[in-house]
């Protein structure tokens, strides 16, 4: 606010007999002052925007508050009356800031209303402001429960439990929005805030990606027919967009669905300081005695839905790229599993993932894991080149008696006993010593581990994966036989004979017999490298919204050109997929980091990068008169040409 130029009035509230100063703010400094509400996104209650008014324009607030608090006045006042009171005069001041003088952009900015219409919703048509954390008595309460602790305020997570509540039984009505991809009209669910927040909470969200994916299937009535629709149009469609369209139609009927507020939900009991693929358990040094733990119901293989199973195939391709056949052999042994076709005491799946590195292997056990698991701890990971000697295979089930450490258990059995229902992947399984080989043969063959102090640890709830980059060698010398057609079929099938020849020497029959598949990974070809690039370039412009900056409502675009360019810095076929990050934080991020730090912006402008003389180039547009712009044409019908 401008300095020197509001006025002071003197009133007496009555209610209390108390004299305030309230000031008089400048018309011109209004918009400044309101720009106080964009991070709630639009969505203010009317005690909010009268507790902004009391905070902004009674110059003696603390003296004020100090008065109503004082031993004399506790508990005699009428909070309701008092408000009331006070804000009128405050408006009585200030009358720009009446609430039916301030509109609610597209943008979510709070704006005085000119004669120049603004396109957006009047301040009290928002769906927030009939919403109250006061009590008839004007005291502060949270909100209750079936009020869902909207964004008004952030949800007090120490409180906050899984809901195990059937999605399918939530009430809701269908709205009818056109979908530009398909020209026609889709049916969305509509929630109302409790129900939204009911579906928040019913799984942990470890990514964007999967969040999207989850809410477009839970929210679109007809999802199966769209897809198959969409597998109709051919090859070229992508359906990381596809998702991305269809969550942004999803997102838009249903306020406050979205992956930040799912991440607020999520109950802190499920966390926990230590990684699975941790060492020890740390000593305690809070109090005298061992910390007395909550009992949290744990997840199991049984309790998986069966559309959740149903829809794993389609849930880890939208990420894993150009590996459809080795998910397709995934996701059909689980399938199996789920239906009891499998012995009841061994693991849900065992999986050996061949492949040259960054060519999906981790990748597919992480969606696994999310997709599967759907817990925040869901997947333990053994790095098998730290077990290459022969007696370091005890921290996986604790040292001996007498040695150090060996009350604390092992690593493995600890974290299995932990999260029964997990993928445990054993990353480089050929750099393992021979023991932990033998141990994996008791995995298999029994679905058990006993640990050093003689407890069975059950393995029968986790998915069991080893990763290894042997036979990559073997490959590129069936690679150089270059076919076309039948040839070229021929040439996939020698790679997988040359791929199992190289495993079978490596490993011995008894252990890759006890294997319910070795998952043949192939080299990734450039459709699918720019596919990956779309992908890495989309979780570029889902950081910078998720993440609490200012710049949080900047918007990103890129053309065609920077993926092409990504793809000649970024891609090298001996390393995979992996070098694409590197070039991404290299080429693209830095500058678009630059232009943030280096240039003033309004809070919603739009970055457009480019390239040009073979150079990464960004533009600025401002996103208002860019949809000022578009309404014109559209008003003119110069869109539609």
């Amino acid at each position: 606010m401008s300095e020197n130029k509001h006025s002071i009035h003197t009133e007496v509230i009555k209610t209390v007999e108390y004299e305030i100063l309230v000031l008089g703010l400048p018309k011109s400094d209004l918009e400044d002052i309101l720009t106080h509400f964009v991070s709630e996104r639009g969505k203010i209650s009317k005690s909010l925007y009268e507790d902004f008014l009391i905070a902004n324009c009674i110059a003696n607030l603390n003296q004020f508050m100090a008065h109503i608090n004082s031993e004399t006045m506790a508990g005699t006042v009428d909070l309701v009356k008092l408000r009331k009171e006070v804000t009128e005069l405050i408006l009585g001041h200030n009358t720009a800031l009446m609430p039916s003088n301030i509109i609610i952009n597209k943008n979510h900015v709070l704006k005085l209303k000119t004669p120049n219409e603004i396109e957006g919703i009047a301040l009290e048509e928002n769906l927030y402001w009939n919403k109250s954390y006061y009590d008839d008595q004007g005291n502060y309460k949270p909100l209750p429960k079936d009020e869902n602790k909207n964004d008004m305020q952030k949800p007090k997570t120490s409180k906050n439990k899984a809901d195990n509540t059937d999605l399918t039984e939530l009430d809701y009505v269908e709205v009818d929005i056109w979908w530009d991809r398909l020209r026609e009209y889709i049916s969305i669910k509509q929630y109302t805030i409790k129900n939204i927040d009911k579906i928040l909470t019913q799984r942990y969200f470890h990514n964007s990606t999967s969040f999207n994916t989850a809410m477009v299937s839970n929210c679109i009535a007809n999802i199966e027919s769209i897809y198959e629709r969409i597998d109709g149009m051919g090859a070229n469609v992508d359906p990381n967009k596809v998702i991305r369209e269809l969550f942004e139609l999803v997102e838009g009927v249903n306020e406050g669905l979205n992956f930040t507020r799912a991440r607020e939900l999520q109950d802190p009991d499920m966390e926990d300081d230590e990684e699975n693929t941790g060492g020890a358990q740390r000593a305690r040094t809070r109090g005298f005695g061992p910390k007395k733990k909550k009992k949290i119901k744990k997840a199991k293989f049984k309790d998986i839905s069966k559309k959740d199973l149903l829809g794993l195939n389609n849930a880890i391709k939208i990420s894993v790229i150009g590996q459809d056949d080795a998910v397709d052999v995934l996701t059909e042994s689980i399938n199996r599993a789920s239906v009891g076709l499998k012995d009841p005491v061994k693991p849900i799946g065992s999986f050996l993932f061949a492949g040259r590195t960054g060519c999906g292997k981790t990748m597919t056990s992480k969606i696994l894991a999310n997709e599967l698991v759907k817990t925040k701890k869901n997947r333990i990971v053994i790095d098998c080149s730290e077990y290459s000697s022969d007696h370091e295979y005890s921290k996986l089930i604790g040292s001996p008696a007498g040695y150090i450490g060996h009350d604390q258990g092992g690593i493995l059995t600890n974290a299995v006993e932990k999260t029964p229902f997990s993928v445990v992947v054993f990353d480089e399984i050929e750099k393992a010593s021979s023991k932990v080989y033998d141990l994996l043969l008791q995995i298999l063959d029994e679905g058990r581990l006993t640990d050093n102090k003689g407890t069975a640890v059950s393995f029968k709830d986790t998915v069991i994966i080893m990763t290894s980059n042997i036979g990559v060698q073997e490959v590129e010398d069936v690679t150089k036989t270059i076919g076309f057609g039948d040839v070229a079929v021929l040439t996939e099938n020698k790679k997988g004979k040359a791929l199992d020849n190289a495993l079978n020497k490596k490993f011995k029959p008894e252990f890759l017999n006890r294997l319910d598949s070795i998952v043949h990974f192939k080299d990734l070809d450039e459709e699918s490298y720019m596919k990956i690039i779309d992908i890495e370039l989309y979780k570029l412009i889902e950081n910078l919204k998720n993440n609490d900056t200012e710049y949080k409502n900047i918007t990103l675009e890129f053309d065609k050109k920077i993926k092409k360019y990504i793809f000649d810095k970024g891609v090298d076929i001996k390393f995979g997929a992996r070098p694409i990050t590197r070039a991404i934080e290299k080429y693209i991020s830095t500058e678009i980091a630059n232009v943030l730090l280096h240039t003033d912006l309004t809070p919603y402008a739009k970055i457009v990068v480019s390239m040009k003389n073979n150079k990464v180039t960004t533009r600025i547009v401002d996103r208002e008169k860019e949809q000022e712009t578009n309404l014109l044409l559209h008003s003119t019908g110069e869109g539609n040409k």
